[in-house]
């Protein structure tokens, strides 16, 4: 399997960069201080599809996920449902935590930032929609204790090995 290393290659397509401008203005209207290597792909690309999509979401490595895209930063989208500063338009919509900056969602799922009394270092969570539960209707995983955790947990998925393949098997003649 192959994880992200780092910097180079972690967007497939995307947004134009952004500007520490407008990068400033958005924590401004957040409230929060973006990680830093959060900040640093969107200088690359500000937002889009990615080249590393999978991620083990369980400690025991058995649920996988994929995550298309990771959001940017969108001025005009804020009202209207897109990019990270509509992350407020989605937590009253669907009724997620308050302390959370979207990153991406499917409106059953959602990967976020979770800023938990710590505007400097937030974890990254996935919260799921619970349809077995009256009491809570968002269950949550922790994927990383930071931005930085996150990335390094992203994959491309397997790779196979077509040494390791069982032969198919065939019809006896």
């Amino acid at each position: 399997m192959e994880f992200y290393k780092g910097k180079g290659e972690f967007w497939d397509k995307g947004e134009k960069p952004i500007s520490d401008l407008d990068i400033r203005i958005a924590e401004e209207k957040l409230g929060v201080k973006l990680p830093q290597s959060y900040i640093e792909l969107l200088k690359e690309h500000n937002g889009g599809t990615l080249k590393y999509p999978k991620i083990f979401l369980e400690e025991n490595d058995k649920e996988r996920f994929t995550i298309p895209e990771i959001d940017g930063i969108n001025f005009q989208g804020e009202q209207n449902g897109v990019g990270i500063l509509a992350s407020k338009y989605w937590i009253n919509e669907v009724g997620l935590p308050e302390s959370i900056i979207i990153l991406w969602g499917d409106y059953h799922s959602w990967i976020a930032l979770k800023y938990e009394g710590n505007i400097r270092n937030p974890s990254v969570v996935y919260f799921y929609e619970d349809y077995l539960s009256d009491n809570e209707k968002w269950k949550q995983i922790r994927i990383g204790n930071d931005f930085d955790a996150f990335l390094r947990k992203l994959s491309r998925g397997y790779i196979l090995d077509p040494k390791k393949l069982k032969t198919s098997y065939g019809r006896k003649k």
